[in-house]
């Protein structure tokens, strides 16, 4: 018998051994190429899973991971970090006058936990954003009035107010003559209520939530920045 033989045929008596020492336990031993490999089938490590979540900011998977695997502890820890670091990166962005951006994050913050710290970011943030949409349309008034007064003179106005018809270059004047006072500014995200854009937040009306503000129901059109739509289904507020 040869030395390759040989060396073959001790691998596999070793393997054969191998094979009834470990028997049904943690693995089966599998025999590749005369050697003897055991395959072990444990079970995914969920705290692996969610601590890599946690790393690439997604707080609410890795949270829901540790929940499905009975670990509340665990899931209550990322719950609080993730409203501290998120809290931490809204305040940088209002910092850097960033406020839709700031307002974001802390609303996901306060998404996780409720803080006094992500409350008053989004009031700050919605004030800063209420302001500079005040500006945006004060810029554009004074835009329409110098172009006003380079093609409709004070004497052609007095005409259109007299009801004396539209001189050229008078018709955005006469327009804007026309129309009724525009409405109170409202929440986009929110329809069926006027819910107040520089509102700190919001909580359905009757329900545990500390306001400052309240609602009743509404349609979610946009985003859901105060969490009146708990099941997801478009209405906040349905039990109102």
């Amino acid at each position: 018998m040869g030395e390759t033989v040989l060396r073959r045929v001790v691998a596999g008596m070793l393997a054969l051994a191998l094979i009834g020492a470990t028997g049904c336990g943690s693995g089966d031993a599998v025999i590749q190429g005369g050697t003897a490999e055991v395959a072990t089938d444990d079970p995914p490590d969920p705290g692996k899973e969610a601590r890599r979540l946690v790393r690439s900011g997604k707080y609410d998977d890795a949270i829901a991971r540790y929940e499905d695997a009975g670990l509340v502890e665990e899931a209550d820890r990322v719950r609080r970090r993730g409203a501290r670091t998120l809290a931490r990166s809204a305040q940088r962005a209002l910092a850097r006058g960033r406020h839709t951006t700031a307002k974001r994050l802390a609303t996901r913050s306060r998404r996780l936990r409720r803080t006094t710290a992500a409350r008053t970011i989004i009031r700050s943030a919605n004030a800063q954003i209420a302001r500079a949409a005040v500006a945006e349309r004060e810029r554009q008034r004074l835009a329409r009035i110098a172009r006003d007064q380079r093609t409709c003179s004070a004497a052609e106005k007095r005409i259109v107010g007299a009801d004396g018809g539209i001189p050229p270059g008078c018709a955005d004047f006469a327009a804007r003559q026309a129309q009724p006072e525009s409405p109170p500014d409202c929440d986009p995200n929110y329809e069926g209520a006027c819910l107040k854009p520089d509102s700190a937040d919001y909580d359905c009306e009757g329900g545990s939530g500390d306001g400052p503000d309240y609602t009743g129901p509404v349609r979610v059109v946009g985003e859901d920045p105060h969490g009146l739509d708990a099941d997801g289904d478009g209405i906040g507020c349905q039990n109102s």
